[in-house]
């Protein structure tokens, strides 16, 4: 029950935050604070250094297609937009100094915090794609649709499923975090630049 409850999380943390009060610091503060409060619930954790172990150079590789992520979404940008950018960050109340601590915050803090929960905390040995995956895959595409058309939507969920399952084969063939965590961070940084300019 409690990781049904872990994987369900970012829906209502997200819908609330987005759909509701229409505030991105909210949609991730409800978000990150679920997380935590997931992982010090729970003492079946995982050890917390595992963030930190893992490297492998073969499986390193993943880093510069991550980084790629940003360009994707620049050279794709004028198919995929439904809003006017800047007015949908300032709907959110992504604006000015708020704006730049939040790219601040975001990239420093969402990318261990995420792949610590989704692959150490719901982490799962198996070679399929699992419902982890789709749940992690999922929450992002309701994200997505408040700034691109539904069906940009859809193909994100699937590539991002993708996604989900081959870091999280990282971690079992490299035993650690590690280079997911620094993927992830790649793909924030590079999609946080993107955005940036695109605004």
């Amino acid at each position: 029950m409690i990781r049904i409850l872990a994987l369900l999380l970012p829906y209502p943390a997200i819908g609330l935050g987005l759909f509701v009060f229409q505030n991105g610091w909210i949609a991730i503060g409800f978000y990150h604070i679920g997380m935590l409060s997931f992982l010090i619930a729970d003492r079946r954790r995982p050890p917390f250094r595992q963030l930190f172990t893992g490297w492998n150079k073969i499986w390193s590789g993943l880093l510069p297609f991550s980084a790629m992520s940003g360009l994707l979404i620049y050279l794709l940008w004028p198919f995929m937009q439904q809003f006017n950018l800047d007015s949908r960050l300032v709907r959110y109340g992504l604006t000015g100094e708020s704006w730049r601590i939040f790219m601040l915050y975001y990239i420093l803090f969402n990318p261990p915090l995420e792949e610590y929960y989704w692959r150490g905390y719901l982490g799962h040995p198996a070679d399929r794609v699992r419902p982890e995956d789709f749940a992690f895959a999922g929450y992002h595409f309701f994200t997505m649709i408040c700034f691109v058309q539904w069906h940009w939507g859809l193909i994100s969920f699937v590539i991002l499923t993708f996604t989900a399952w081959l870091w999280r084969q990282t971690v079992r063939r490299t035993g650690g975090i590690l280079i997911p965590m620094l993927a992830h961070f790649a793909a924030d940084v590079s999609i946080i630049w993107v955005v940036n300019m695109l605004r």
